[in-house]
This record gives C-alpha cells, sequence and structure tokens, in this order.
C-alpha cells in the first residue's frame, strides 16, 4: 500500500489549512471588532444625556467666544492707546529732563566751580597776609 502524494496535491493541503487558519484568524479578529463596536455603543448609550447636553450647549460656547474675542479685541486697543501715552509722556519726561540739565545744572556747575577758584584765590591772599 504506497500511496503516493503529488506535489500539487500538498500544496492544495497546505494551502487549505493556512486558508482555515486565515479564516480562524479573520473569526477572531471580527469577533473583538464585534466586541469593541457592542462596548462603544454600551459608553454611548450610557453618556446620550451627556452628549446631548453638551451638543445642545455647543452654540452658546460658539457665542461666548466669540464675545471674548472681541472684548479682548478692545481692551487691546485700549491698552495699545495707553502704552501710546505712556511712551508720549517718558519722551516728554525725556527732552524735560534733557532740558533741565542743559539749562539749570551745567550752569550751575560751571558758576560753582567758579565759586571755587574765586574761594582759593582769596583763602591764599588771606594765608599770605
Amino acid at each position: 500500500m504506497d500511496i503516493q502524494i503529488s506535489l500539487g496535491q500538498l500544496l492544495n493541503v497546505i494551502l487549505i489549512l493556512g486558508g482555515i487558519g486565515v479564516l480562524v484568524f479573520l473569526f477572531k479578529v471580527l469577533k473583538n471588532l464585534n466586541q469593541i463596536l457592542f462596548n462603544i455603543n454600551n459608553i454611548v448609550k450610557s453618556n446620550e444625556n451627556n452628549i446631548n447636553s453638551i451638543l445642545n450647549s455647543l452654540p452658546n460656547i460658539v457665542n461666548n467666544a466669540e464675545e471674548i474675542t472681541v472684548n479682548v479685541n478692545e481692551e487691546m486697543k485700549h491698552v495699545s492707546g495707553a502704552v501710546r501715552a505712556v511712551e508720549e509722556t517718558v519722551e516728554y519726561t525725556a527732552s524735560a529732563a534733557q532740558v533741565i540739565n542743559e539749562d539749570i545744572i551745567i550752569p550751575t556747575r560751571d558758576l560753582l566751580k567758579m565759586l571755587v577758584l574765586v574761594k582759593k584765590v582769596f583763602v591764599r591772599n588771606n594765608e599770605k597776609k
């Protein structure tokens, strides 16, 4: 009783066994996918009220965000105006300080130097006498 198995028959048996393995794997994947979808469905059903309330409040949230954006833009305009005013004040103060320095402090310093020189002259004259 010698049974001869041809190479084609052996290949067919291997392909059939591989096909069965792939079908079993595909069945397990589909079963897991079905379980995942079932769990997602349960989560959505249990949170249906929350999801609906969020979706219903979404237009209010968008309107609030738009109002906040408009308010922030207006405040930024006011802030930029205030910054400009502060810049002008600082420039005015700096120029006033420069004027005071040039018109009052420098001449006063020069006058004090002259007074010191005069004092030195008189002190030397008093010391000689």
